[in-house]
């Protein structure tokens, strides 16, 4: 197994709140189709992103990278909030409830009090050490989470389909489309 793709502690976590929320899901119409519009929306940033990332290659300042930093973890989220809210539903007191009331708070603590911290830490001391001053002058312009509505630099690049390949996103796409058709057939089937 190649070591991209051995089981990590994080992977795991991530697989077992995945089974944790299908196991739990009792989607209704409404919030299902709240989260599928959260979940596409943060693939399709993820895919915009990615359509411009050239890894370690150069500071990426084009697409979304011109709005904030980390385009991809922004997407992440919006994934996870998305798949939360089309999991979610049922009566009140069922176990659906306790996906949006106990795990979401619980997951996007962990996200953004253990996950981005140590990500923007390893990430931008090693683009630092990599392209110095360029990547200092970006990190100075542009916001690591929140984007700015305005674009903080001038378009510079192009989006590419063969980058989305290359940096692995077209899994990622088909997993969050097979995770959104598995919720909706929990309200459409009878399971």
């Amino acid at each position: 197994m190649p070591a991209s793709k051995k089981p990590t502690l994080r992977r795991l976590a991530v697989y077992a709140t995945g089974l944790l929320i299908f196991a739990l899901a009792q989607p209704t119409p409404t919030l299902y189709a709240i989260g599928c519009a959260l979940a596409v929306a943060g693939e399709w940033l993820r895919i915009w992103a990615f359509g411009h990332l050239r890894k370690n290659q150069a500071v990426i300042q084009s697409g979304p990278y011109r709005h904030v930093k980390n385009p991809a973890y922004l997407g992440t989220f919006l994934i996870t909030l998305g798949v939360f809210f089309a999991a979610s539903g049922g009566q009140a007191g069922t176990t659906s409830r306790y996906l949006l009331i106990l795990v979401l708070p619980f997951v996007l603590g962990v996200f953004f009090n253990y996950y981005l911290p140590h990500k923007f830490r390893v990430e931008g001391g090693r683009l630092r050490r990599r392209f110095g001053a360029e990547w200092d002058a970006y990190d100075r312009r542009v916001p690591d989470f929140v984007p700015s509505p305005w674009p903080r630099l001038p378009e510079s690049g192009r989006w590419s389909a063969e980058l989305v390949a290359h940096n692995s996103e077209v899994s990622t796409a088909l997993l969050v489309l097979a995770g959104l058709a598995v919720l909706g057939s929990k309200f459409l089937l009878p399971w």
